[in-house]
């Protein structure tokens, strides 16, 4: 079975990073941190993550593309890994596109910090812009996990709308338009999916 993250072990391997990054004589370093963990850290949602999802990070109070992360964010990252038993890429940037075609507007303002120790500061993704996120990825990915953390995120209509203008932006095909209004629909928001 494939090791999961509930708050505790996340928090446990985050602050066993930052000493990591300690022993390395690394930087420090300020995470954007998006997705399932995100939403745990916060207590959103109670279920378990495979992964730590890095939208972004931060460097000098600016947001900046979290690809590729670092190479000593990397290597320590393996090493933490191999203390604790987890998958190798555990700590990803595999979301660094939502940050390279554009974040929601505000979504800086929002982020939650948190530190793990003194080489490591996660900037948690606040609840509206983790709306843009799950419904994006609600509907490009299907059903499942993200419809759940959606709803476990207890959207307004007004959020919804504004999620979806985003997720727009990101793309525009008719289809996914489509596939948006159909999701909304199913989870009881026509009068959402009628304006868009």
């Amino acid at each position: 079975m494939q090791p999961t993250f509930n708050n505790e072990r996340l928090g446990v391997a985050l602050r066993l990073l930052s000493d990591r990054l300690v022993l390395a004589q690394s930087t420090p370093h300020e995470l954007i941190i998006c997705g399932g963990s995100s939403l745990i850290a916060q207590g959103f949602v109670s279920r378990v993550t495979r992964d730590v999802d890095v939208v972004a990070r931060r460097e000098r109070g600016v947001l900046v593309s979290s690809r590729p992360l670092p190479a000593e964010l990397l290597e320590a990252a393996e090493r933490v890994a191999a203390d604790l038993g987890l998958p190798p890429r555990w700590l990803n940037d595999g979301p660094a596109d939502l940050f390279e075609m554009g974040l929601p507007e505000g979504c800086a303002e929002r982020l939650v910090s948190r530190s793990y120790g003194t080489h490591l500061v996660a900037w948690f993704v606040g609840r509206l812009d983790q709306i843009h996120f799950k419904l994006y990825a609600a509907a490009d990915q299907g059903p499942g996990r993200h419809v759940d953390d959606l709803l476990a995120l207890k959207p307004t209509p007004d959020e919804l709308l504004a999620a979806a203008r985003w997720a727009f932006s990101h793309d525009v095909s008719p289809d996914f338009r489509a596939i948006v209004r159909d999701m909304l629909t199913k989870l009881g928001h026509e009068s959402v999916a009628a304006q868009l």
